[in-house]
C-alpha cells in the first residue's frame, strides 16, 4: 500500500502543492490584513456588530464569537478555508478511486497480489496526509502574525477535520457512481450542502446580550463545515465538534472500503440506465456530443444556484429589517457587503449573486476540462477520425460552456425571484432576474481562457483552470480585505460586475468582458489546429 501512496503522491505532488500553499497563502493574507486594519479592539467590536445587525454577513462569512483579533479573523475567513480543504478532499479521493477505475489503472492493480481495497485505502492515507499539511499550514499561518497558538492550533484542526470529512463523502460517492464525474458532482454538491446549512443556521442564529456573540440554529449542526466552526478557536473554545468530522470521516470511509470489495469493477451502487437502440438526433454533431457531455453537470450546478437564489430571495427581507431603522449601521454594511448601490437590498442580493456567478463560472469550467478528459482518454481522437476539424469541437465545447452559464444564471435568477414572490416582493422578480444575467460577463471569460490554456499547455489545464477561478474568485471577494492596489482587484472579471438596479450603471466594463472572451476563445480555436492530441 504504501508503494501505492507514494504513487499517487507522485502523480498529485504539483496539484497538491497548489492547493495547500494556496489555502496556506490565504489564511495568513487574511489574518494580516485583519490584524492591520481592525487593530484597536473598538474597532473589532463594532465590525462584530455590523455583522450581527446583518444575516446576510452572517450567512456569507460565518459564526462570530468575541472582539478578539483571532475571533474576527476567524469569523472572516473560516468558512471559506474549510471549503477549499473540503473542494481539495473531494477531487483527491474522486481523482484517485473511480477515476483511475475509469482509466483502467485499478484493474492493474488489482492484477498484482494485493487486496481490492489497497488502492481506496492509499487514497484515503493521501487525503488524511494532504488535510494534516493544510491543519498544519493554517496553524501555522495564524501563529505566524501573532495570534494565540492554542487558537491557531484549533483553526488548523479544524480545517483539516473538515477536508477529512468530504474524504469520506467522496469516497463513499466514488462507490455509489458509476463514473467520475457524477461522483464528483454528488460530492461537490454535498459541499454545496454543506455550505448553505452553515449559512442558513448562521443567519438564523441566536445573538448574545453583549452583541457579540452568536449561537448557531440548528441547521449548522448538520453541515461539517459548521462543525468545524463551533470550535470557537479564540473564545470559549472546544474540540469536541470535531469528533463529529472524524466520526463522519471514520464511517463512511468504513462503507466505502466495504462496498469496493464487495461490488464489480467499473460497476456502482446506481445502475446503468439501458441505452437507446439508436443514436439520438442531437448526437449528431460535435455541440450535441459536447452538450450530452454536460447537460448531467449542467443539472447538479443548476441545483446549487436555485438553493442559492431561494437563499438570497428568502433571507434578503429580515437582513434589510435588520437594519432598516438605522441609517449609520444601514450605510456600514452597504460598504461591507457591495459598494455603488442606494439600495441596501440591492446590495444584498448583488452580494449573494456574485456567489451564482462563481457557479456558472465553474460549471462553464467542467465543460472545458472535459474536452481534455475526452482528449487524454482517446475518445477524441475518435472523434476528429471523422470530417470534424479540431478547431468546430472546441468552439463547440465553449457553446456548450456559454449554455451552461446561461442555464446556470437563468435557474438562479428565477429561484431567487419567486423566492421574493413568496416573501411579499412581486416587484423583485425580474430585479433578480437581472441581477443574476448581469453575471454572464464575467462567468463568460473563465470558458475561453480556460480552453485556452487547453490549447497551448492541455496537461496543466486542469489545475491552471481552477486556479484561475479561485483567484478570481479570491481577489474579488477579498482585495479589499488585503488592501490589495485596484488594478490587481480589477484583474478579476468578477470585479466588474454591475450592480442591478442601481444608479448610474457604467456597462463599459462588461463590454470589454465580452470582447476579451470573444479575443480568447478566437486565439484557442487558431492554437488547437497548431498542435497534436496528448495523453
Amino acid at each position: 500500500m504504501l508503494r501505492l501512496l507514494r504513487a499517487q503522491a507522485r502523480r498529485d505532488r504539483w496539484q497538491l502543492l497548489i492547493w495547500i500553499l494556496g489555502i496556506g497563502l490565504l489564511s495568513v493574507g487574511s489574518a494580516s490584513a485583519v490584524v492591520q486594519e481592525f487593530g484597536a479592539a473598538a474597532e473589532r467590536a463594532a465590525l462584530i456588530g455590523l455583522a450581527i445587525g446583518s444575516p446576510a454577513l452572517l450567512a456569507v462569512r460565518g459564526l462570530p464569537d468575541g472582539a478578539s483579533s483571532g475571533a474576527v479573523i476567524t469569523f472572516q475567513i473560516f468558512t471559506f478555508l474549510a471549503v477549499l480543504a473540503a473542494l481539495m478532499s473531494t477531487f483527491l479521493v474522486v481523482r484517485h478511486s473511480r477515476g483511475d477505475e475509469e482509466r483502467g489503472r485499478t484493474e492493474l492493480v488489482g492484477a498484482t497480489p494485493v487486496a481490492r481495497s489497497a488502492a481506496l485505502r492509499a487514497t484515503i492515507l493521501l487525503g488524511t496526509l494532504a488535510n494534516v499539511s493544510v491543519a498544519i499550514v493554517v496553524g501555522g499561518g495564524f501563529a505566524a502574525v501573532g495570534l494565540p497558538l492554542a487558537g491557531s492550533v484549533l483553526v488548523g484542526l479544524a480545517t483539516g477535520a473538515t477536508g477529512l470529512a468530504f474524504c469520506g463523502i467522496a469516497a463513499l460517492a466514488a462507490q455509489v457512481a458509476r463514473s467520475s464525474r457524477a461522483a464528483n458532482s454528488i460530492a461537490g454538491g454535498a459541499v454545496a450542502v454543506a455550505f448553505l446549512l452553515r449559512a442558513l443556521g448562521d443567519a438564523l442564529g441566536t445573538v448574545s446580550s453583549d452583541r457579540l456573540h452568536v449561537s448557531s440554529a440548528w441547521p449548522s449542526w448538520l453541515s461539517p463545515i459548521g462543525w468545524g466552526e463551533q470550535v470557537r478557536p479564540y473564545g470559549r473554545s472546544t474540540g469536541l465538534p470535531l469528533l463529529l468530522d472524524l466520526a463522519l470521516f471514520v464511517a463512511l470511509v468504513a462503507a466505502a472500503v466495504a462496498l469496493v470489495r464487495s461490488r464489480d469493477l467499473g460497476s456502482g451502487i446506481i445502475g446503468e440506465r439501458p441505452g437507446r437502440p439508436s443514436a439520438s438526433p442531437a448526437l449528431h454533431g460535435s455541440f450535441g456530443l459536447a452538450w450530452r457531455l454536460q447537460r448531467s453537470s449542467v443539472i447538479g450546478w443548476s441545483v446549487g444556484a436555485a438553493l442559492l437564489g431561494l437563499f438570497a430571495g428568502g433571507l434578503a427581507d429580515p437582513a434589510v429589517k435588520a437594519v432598516q431603522d438605522n441609517a449609520a449601521l444601514a450605510e456600514a454594511v452597504r460598504g461591507i457587503v457591495s459598494s455603488g448601490s442606494a439600495d441596501l437590498l440591492d446590495s444584498f442580493v448583488a452580494a449573494i449573486m456574485a456567489f451564482l456567478g462563481v457557479l456558472a463560472a465553474g460549471a462553464a469550467i467542467q465543460a472545458v476540462l472535459r474536452a481534455r478528459s475526452e482528449e487524454s482518454e482517446g475518445r477524441a481522437e475518435l472523434v476528429l477520425a471523422g470530417a470534424v476539424p479540431r478547431n468546430r469541437v472546441l468552439l463547440d465545447v465553449l457553446a456548450a460552456a456559454g449554455l451552461s452559464i446561461v442555464i446556470v444564471l437563468v435557474v438562479g435568477g428565477l429561484s431567487a425571484g419567486f423566492a421574493f414572490v413568496g416573501a411579499g416582493h412581486p416587484d423583485r422578480f425580474w430585479d433578480s432576474l437581472a441581477a443574476a444575467l448581469v453575471q454572464l460577463p464575467a462567468a463568460l471569460v473563465f470558458a475561453p481562457v480556460c480552453a485556452l490554456v487547453l490549447a497551448v499547455i492541455p496537461r496543466l489545464s486542469v489545475v491552471l483552470g481552477w486556479v484561475l477561478l479561485a483567484i478570481g474568485f479570491v481577489l474579488a471577494e477579498f482585495g479589499a480585505v488585503f488592501k490589495l492596489p485596484d488594478w490587481v482587484r480589477d484583474i478579476s472579471p468578477f470585479s466588474h460586475t454591475p450592480i442591478v438596479p442601481g444608479p448610474d450603471i457604467d456597462w463599459h466594463p462588461t463590454a470589454i468582458l465580452i470582447v476579451v472572451a470573444g479575443l480568447a476563445a478566437a486565439a484557442a480555436a487558431a492554437l488547437v489546429r497548431r498542435r497534436d492530441l496528448t495523453t
